[in-house]
């Protein structure tokens, strides 16, 4: 009884123990070259984060991506652009401007808004067609005003509800974007339609997944039940595979990766993707 009390007195010290804060260490840290910025208002506003390279723009203009889930792809962006346009000679990747779209939050991440703003029905209001409309109307033309960007190196990014969203746009939107990247796209949320409007004509586009997003590998890596079922009901991979196909798009898997470890390597390849791609 001793010991079960000592523990139970161990848990809940834990429990009320706060989570380390950074300030206490020194000053927030803000990367240079990079910005953050609203845009839109009240149930439809977005926050913005910009990085701008260091180098000044190749003659044609700066490559740029906008990438959806900004508290998730942002950083490694960022920094994945950093390391890979400075060793432009082994890496062909060009000077990139990267734009992170995400929620008015602390964590740039609004589970109640994303699903309504990434794969909600073509309606009045909130939905997928707004957020297209608000990149379109609002965003391109407020950075690429200002900066002088290259139309032919102009990726639109997104990664599992982004990831449809990023191929309902090259379907919404034929030439506004030159490039797609969809990593672990829920191609389930509307399968019929995104395979019905699958066309190879148009922007090229990327696919990736994860390795352990087939029920297969999920299962035989111990994934708890629940994901293994929930995998096999969704065809995560199958259904990715099948619109690579369709769209004459390079499909690859991310060794090792669950669904949400994708994201990563999705991003790493994404970034070459768009230099090393020409526009059909």
């Amino acid at each position: 009884m001793a010991t079960s009390l000592a523990m139970m007195g161990l848990a809940t010290d834990i429990c009320a123990q706060q989570i380390p804060r950074a300030e206490d260490f020194g000053a927030p840290w803000h990367p240079a070259q990079t910005a953050v910025f609203d845009i839109g208002a009240g149930l439809s506003q977005f926050r913005i984060l910009l990085s701008i390279p260091d180098a000044p723009p190749p003659p044609n203009g700066y490559g740029i991506i906008y990438a959806i889930d900004a508290g998730w792809t942002f950083g490694t962006l960022r920094d994945t652009e950093k390391m890979q346009a400075s060793h432009f000679a082994e890496s062909a990747v060009r000077p990139t401007v990267i734009v992170g779209i995400g929620w008015p939050t602390e964590t740039l991440i609004d589970f109640d808004r994303r699903g309504t703003d990434l794969v909600g029905p073509e309606t009045s209001g909130p939905g997928r067609a707004a957020t297209l409309a608000m990149i379109r109307d609002q965003l391109i033309p407020r950075i690429e005003g200002s900066l002088s960007i290259d139309p032919d190196h102009r990726m639109i990014l997104g990664h599992s509800f982004g990831g449809v969203f990023a191929l309902q746009a090259r379907n919404a939107q034929p030439g506004l974007f030159s490039h797609v990247a969809a990593g672990s796209p829920s191609i389930w949320t509307e399968p019929e339609a995104l395979e019905a409007s699958a066309k190879p004509d148009g922007a090229p586009v990327l696919i990736t997944v994860g390795a352990l997003e087939t029920p297969e590998a999920a299962l035989a890596a111990g994934q708890p039940a629940d994901r293994v079922a929930r995998l096999r009901e969704r065809d995560m991979v199958g259904r990715a595979q099948r619109m690579a196909d369709k769209l004459n798009a390079p499909f690859m898997e991310i060794p090792g990766a669950t669904h949400g470890a994708s994201v990563t390597g999705f991003l790493v390849r994404a970034v070459s993707f768009l230099w090393q791609t020409p526009v059909n």
